[in-house]
Protein backbone atom coordinates (compact mmCIF):
# COMPACT_ATOMS: atom_id res chain seq x y z
CA UNK A 1 0.00 0.00 0.00
CA UNK A 2 1.10 3.39 -1.05
CA UNK A 3 1.59 5.04 2.84
CA UNK A 4 0.14 9.06 4.20
CA UNK A 5 0.39 10.01 7.27
CA UNK A 6 -2.87 9.70 8.89
CA UNK A 7 -3.75 6.59 6.68
CA UNK A 8 -5.43 3.87 8.13
CA UNK A 9 -4.18 0.21 8.50
CA UNK A 10 -6.30 -2.82 7.50
CA UNK A 11 -8.49 -3.58 10.70
CA UNK A 12 -8.64 -7.09 11.98
CA UNK A 13 -11.72 -8.42 13.98
CA UNK A 14 -11.89 -11.76 15.36
CA UNK A 15 -13.30 -13.48 18.34
CA UNK A 16 -10.46 -13.66 21.19
CA UNK A 17 -9.79 -17.44 22.29
CA UNK A 18 -8.46 -18.42 25.68
CA UNK A 19 -6.03 -21.05 24.26
CA UNK A 20 -4.17 -21.45 27.15
CA UNK A 21 -7.21 -22.98 29.97
CA UNK A 22 -5.69 -26.01 30.59
CA UNK A 23 -1.90 -23.85 31.15
CA UNK A 24 -0.11 -23.92 34.55
CA UNK A 25 -0.32 -21.05 34.77
CA UNK A 26 -3.64 -20.29 36.30
CA UNK A 27 -4.35 -16.54 35.57
CA UNK A 28 -5.68 -17.99 32.41
CA UNK A 29 -8.31 -20.20 34.70
CA UNK A 30 -11.43 -18.62 35.95
CA UNK A 31 -10.93 -19.07 39.50
CA UNK A 32 -7.14 -18.54 39.05
CA UNK A 33 -7.72 -14.75 37.54
CA UNK A 34 -10.98 -14.29 40.48
CA UNK A 35 -8.20 -14.07 43.07
CA UNK A 36 -6.63 -11.50 41.17
CA UNK A 37 -9.39 -9.01 40.75
CA UNK A 38 -10.52 -10.12 37.17
CA UNK A 39 -13.75 -11.35 36.25
CA UNK A 40 -12.79 -14.33 34.12
CA UNK A 41 -9.96 -16.30 33.12
CA UNK A 42 -7.51 -14.31 30.75
CA UNK A 43 -6.86 -14.51 26.98
CA UNK A 44 -2.73 -14.68 26.95
CA UNK A 45 -0.54 -11.86 26.13
CA UNK A 46 1.00 -13.99 22.79
CA UNK A 47 -2.36 -13.97 21.51
CA UNK A 48 -3.22 -10.13 22.05
CA UNK A 49 0.37 -9.58 20.74
CA UNK A 50 -0.89 -11.88 17.69
CA UNK A 51 -3.74 -9.91 17.29
CA UNK A 52 -2.14 -6.58 17.26
CA UNK A 53 -0.13 -7.86 14.74
CA UNK A 54 -1.66 -8.93 11.75
CA UNK A 55 -2.71 -4.86 10.73
CA UNK A 56 0.82 -4.78 10.41
CA UNK A 57 1.04 -7.58 8.21
CA UNK A 58 -1.93 -6.63 6.07
CA UNK A 59 0.00 -3.26 5.48
CA UNK A 60 3.53 -3.78 5.87
CA UNK A 61 3.76 -7.19 4.20
CA UNK A 62 6.70 -10.13 4.42
CA UNK A 63 9.20 -7.57 4.63
CA UNK A 64 8.34 -6.28 8.03
CA UNK A 65 8.79 -9.71 8.84
CA UNK A 66 12.12 -10.08 7.54
CA UNK A 67 13.60 -6.23 9.47
CA UNK A 68 10.54 -4.49 10.85
CA UNK A 69 9.94 -3.75 14.55
CA UNK A 70 7.13 -3.95 17.20
CA UNK A 71 5.93 -3.13 20.39
CA UNK A 72 2.38 -4.01 22.52
CA UNK A 73 1.64 -3.50 25.57
CA UNK A 74 -1.16 -4.75 27.15
CA UNK A 75 -3.86 -2.77 29.62
CA UNK A 76 -7.09 -4.00 29.78
CA UNK A 77 -7.97 -7.96 30.27
CA UNK A 78 -8.90 -9.27 27.15
CA UNK A 79 -11.57 -12.24 27.15
CA UNK A 80 -12.29 -15.82 25.68
CA UNK A 81 -15.51 -14.89 23.44
CA UNK A 82 -14.60 -11.36 23.68
CA UNK A 83 -15.28 -9.11 19.81
CA UNK A 84 -12.22 -7.17 19.61
CA UNK A 85 -10.90 -5.04 16.61
CA UNK A 86 -6.91 -4.71 15.99
CA UNK A 87 -6.40 -1.09 14.45
CA UNK A 88 -3.30 1.29 13.21
CA UNK A 89 -2.51 4.75 12.11
CA UNK A 90 0.41 5.56 10.05
CA UNK A 91 2.67 7.92 12.29
CA UNK A 92 5.59 8.52 10.35
CA UNK A 93 6.90 8.34 6.98
CA UNK A 94 10.70 7.96 7.63
CA UNK A 95 10.84 5.64 8.83
CA UNK A 96 7.22 4.26 8.17
CA UNK A 97 5.67 3.72 11.72
CA UNK A 98 2.21 2.93 12.65
CA UNK A 99 0.60 3.14 16.01
CA UNK A 100 -1.88 0.44 17.09
CA UNK A 101 -4.70 -0.44 19.10
CA UNK A 102 -7.11 -3.17 20.24
CA UNK A 103 -10.35 -2.39 21.64
CA UNK A 104 -12.79 -4.59 22.62
CA UNK A 105 -16.57 -4.42 21.63
CA UNK A 106 -17.25 -2.18 24.56
CA UNK A 107 -14.77 0.57 22.68
CA UNK A 108 -12.72 -0.53 26.37
CA UNK A 109 -8.69 -0.01 25.17
CA UNK A 110 -7.21 -3.21 25.44
CA UNK A 111 -3.83 -2.95 24.12
CA UNK A 112 -1.51 -0.62 22.70
CA UNK A 113 1.38 -0.74 20.63
CA UNK A 114 3.44 0.52 17.83
CA UNK A 115 5.25 -1.08 14.33
CA UNK A 116 7.84 0.59 12.53
CA UNK A 117 10.18 -0.10 9.20
CA UNK A 118 13.43 1.15 10.16
CA UNK A 119 15.89 1.39 7.59
CA UNK A 120 18.67 -0.48 9.61
CA UNK A 121 18.71 -2.78 12.60
CA UNK A 122 20.89 -2.68 15.69
CA UNK A 123 23.46 -5.17 15.09
CA UNK A 124 23.23 -8.57 17.63
CA UNK A 125 26.07 -10.77 17.69
CA UNK A 126 25.71 -14.42 19.13
CA UNK A 127 28.29 -13.93 21.42
CA UNK A 128 26.81 -11.06 23.17
CA UNK A 129 23.91 -13.59 24.30
CA UNK A 130 26.24 -16.38 26.40
CA UNK A 131 24.18 -19.81 25.84
CA UNK A 132 23.33 -21.30 29.48
CA UNK A 133 22.06 -24.81 30.56
CA UNK A 134 18.41 -24.41 31.56
CA UNK A 135 18.26 -25.58 35.47
CA UNK A 136 16.18 -28.38 36.49
CA UNK A 137 12.51 -28.06 37.38
CA UNK A 138 13.11 -28.42 40.90
CA UNK A 139 15.81 -25.87 40.52
CA UNK A 140 14.40 -23.17 39.28
CA UNK A 141 14.41 -19.51 40.64
CA UNK A 142 11.86 -18.27 43.19
CA UNK A 143 9.33 -16.42 41.28
CA UNK A 144 10.35 -12.66 43.32
CA UNK A 145 12.79 -10.14 41.84
CA UNK A 146 14.87 -10.74 45.18
CA UNK A 147 15.88 -14.06 43.57
CA UNK A 148 17.75 -12.33 40.48
CA UNK A 149 20.06 -9.21 39.80
CA UNK A 150 20.20 -7.32 36.83
CA UNK A 151 22.55 -8.87 34.14
CA UNK A 152 21.79 -12.45 35.46
CA UNK A 153 22.26 -14.81 32.58
CA UNK A 154 18.86 -17.18 31.83
CA UNK A 155 19.19 -20.82 31.35
CA UNK A 156 18.96 -20.95 26.56
CA UNK A 157 16.21 -22.25 24.93
CA UNK A 158 17.09 -24.60 22.10
CA UNK A 159 14.28 -25.98 19.63
CA UNK A 160 13.62 -27.07 16.47
CA UNK A 161 10.76 -24.77 14.21
CA UNK A 162 8.44 -27.56 13.01
CA UNK A 163 5.69 -25.78 10.94
CA UNK A 164 3.76 -29.34 9.75
CA UNK A 165 2.63 -30.10 13.54
CA UNK A 166 3.43 -27.18 16.21
CA UNK A 167 2.95 -23.84 13.87
CA UNK A 168 0.18 -25.52 12.12
CA UNK A 169 -1.35 -25.78 15.89
CA UNK A 170 -0.42 -22.23 17.15
CA UNK A 171 -1.92 -20.24 14.08
CA UNK A 172 -5.39 -21.96 15.17
CA UNK A 173 -4.85 -21.07 19.14
CA UNK A 174 -4.16 -17.39 17.19
CA UNK A 175 -7.07 -17.56 15.29
CA UNK A 176 -4.90 -16.60 12.58
CA UNK A 177 -6.37 -16.61 8.87
CA UNK A 178 -3.39 -14.89 7.03
CA UNK A 179 -2.22 -16.79 4.05
CA UNK A 180 1.05 -15.96 3.87
CA UNK A 181 1.18 -18.33 7.63
CA UNK A 182 -1.25 -20.74 6.50
CA UNK A 183 0.92 -21.71 3.19
CA UNK A 184 4.04 -22.17 4.92
CA UNK A 185 5.29 -18.77 3.11
CA UNK A 186 6.42 -17.55 6.43
CA UNK A 187 7.08 -20.72 8.90
CA UNK A 188 7.06 -18.83 11.92
CA UNK A 189 4.36 -16.24 12.94
CA UNK A 190 5.67 -12.93 15.27
CA UNK A 191 3.91 -14.24 17.78
CA UNK A 192 5.36 -17.20 18.33
CA UNK A 193 9.16 -15.67 18.84
CA UNK A 194 6.51 -14.15 22.23
CA UNK A 195 5.65 -17.24 23.26
CA UNK A 196 9.27 -18.59 23.42
CA UNK A 197 9.92 -15.64 25.29
CA UNK A 198 7.32 -16.52 27.66
CA UNK A 199 8.76 -20.27 27.55
CA UNK A 200 12.42 -19.18 28.72
CA UNK A 201 10.94 -17.01 31.65
CA UNK A 202 8.98 -20.48 32.81
CA UNK A 203 11.76 -22.90 32.37
CA UNK A 204 13.88 -20.57 34.42
CA UNK A 205 11.25 -19.80 37.32
CA UNK A 206 9.45 -21.44 39.14
CA UNK A 207 5.70 -19.40 38.54
CA UNK A 208 2.86 -19.22 39.97
CA UNK A 209 0.03 -17.17 38.78
CA UNK A 210 1.72 -14.38 36.32
CA UNK A 211 0.90 -11.91 33.71
CA UNK A 212 3.03 -11.08 30.25
CA UNK A 213 2.60 -7.36 30.50
CA UNK A 214 4.40 -6.23 27.03
CA UNK A 215 6.69 -7.39 24.15
CA UNK A 216 9.28 -5.88 22.03
CA UNK A 217 10.37 -7.64 18.84
CA UNK A 218 13.09 -6.47 16.42
CA UNK A 219 12.53 -8.82 13.21
CA UNK A 220 16.35 -9.31 11.88
CA UNK A 221 15.32 -12.41 9.69
CA UNK A 222 12.41 -15.03 9.46
CA UNK A 223 12.98 -18.67 10.88
CA UNK A 224 12.91 -21.49 8.19
CA UNK A 225 10.87 -24.54 8.88
CA UNK A 226 13.01 -27.44 10.48
CA UNK A 227 15.78 -24.96 11.26
CA UNK A 228 17.28 -25.38 15.06
CA UNK A 229 16.91 -22.17 17.08
CA UNK A 230 18.47 -21.00 20.19
CA UNK A 231 16.45 -18.17 22.70
CA UNK A 232 19.19 -16.77 24.84
CA UNK A 233 19.04 -13.91 27.40
CA UNK A 234 19.80 -12.46 30.48
CA UNK A 235 17.85 -9.93 33.22
CA UNK A 236 17.38 -6.52 31.90
CA UNK A 237 15.94 -4.66 34.89
CA UNK A 238 13.61 -5.47 38.03
CA UNK A 239 11.50 -3.56 39.90
CA UNK A 240 7.86 -3.42 41.86
CA UNK A 241 4.75 -1.48 41.29
CA UNK A 242 1.79 -1.16 43.10
CA UNK A 243 2.27 -4.78 45.36
CA UNK A 244 3.35 -6.32 41.85
CA UNK A 245 7.04 -7.18 41.00
CA UNK A 246 8.24 -7.30 37.28
CA UNK A 247 11.02 -8.38 35.51
CA UNK A 248 11.65 -7.22 31.97
CA UNK A 249 14.11 -9.94 29.91
CA UNK A 250 16.80 -8.88 27.07
CA UNK A 251 16.72 -12.25 24.41
CA UNK A 252 17.77 -13.05 21.31
CA UNK A 253 16.83 -15.59 18.89
CA UNK A 254 19.30 -17.03 16.43
CA UNK A 255 19.09 -19.78 13.93
CA UNK A 256 21.42 -22.00 12.65
CA UNK A 257 25.46 -20.69 12.45
CA UNK A 258 24.40 -17.70 14.53
CA UNK A 259 22.29 -16.63 12.24
CA UNK A 260 20.37 -13.50 13.85
CA UNK A 261 16.65 -13.78 14.09
CA UNK A 262 15.05 -11.49 16.37
CA UNK A 263 15.96 -9.56 19.64
CA UNK A 264 12.83 -9.23 22.11
CA UNK A 265 12.43 -7.30 25.11
CA UNK A 266 10.61 -9.14 27.24
CA UNK A 267 8.16 -7.96 30.47
CA UNK A 268 6.32 -9.92 32.89
CA UNK A 269 4.88 -9.37 36.52
CA UNK A 270 5.88 -12.69 38.64
CA UNK A 271 4.83 -12.19 41.59
CA UNK A 272 1.09 -10.90 41.58
CA UNK A 273 -0.42 -9.23 44.63
CA UNK A 274 -3.63 -11.25 45.62
CA UNK A 275 -6.87 -8.99 45.25
CA UNK A 276 -7.99 -7.85 48.82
Amino acid sequence: MSNTIGQDLPPYELKAHNYGEDHENKIHSDEGAAKYGFAGALVPGVAVYAYLARPVLDAFGKAWLEGGLMKARFISPVYDGDQVTASGVVTSLDPLTASLELRNAENVLCAVGESSMPQTQPDISISDYPHAALPEPDRRRRATISSFKTGDVLGSLDFRLDFKEEMTAFLDDMVETAGIYRSGEVACHPAFIVARSNEILMSNVALGPWIHTSSEVSHHAIAADGESLCLRGRVAELYEKRGNEYVVLDLALFGEKGRPIAQIKHSAIIRLMENG
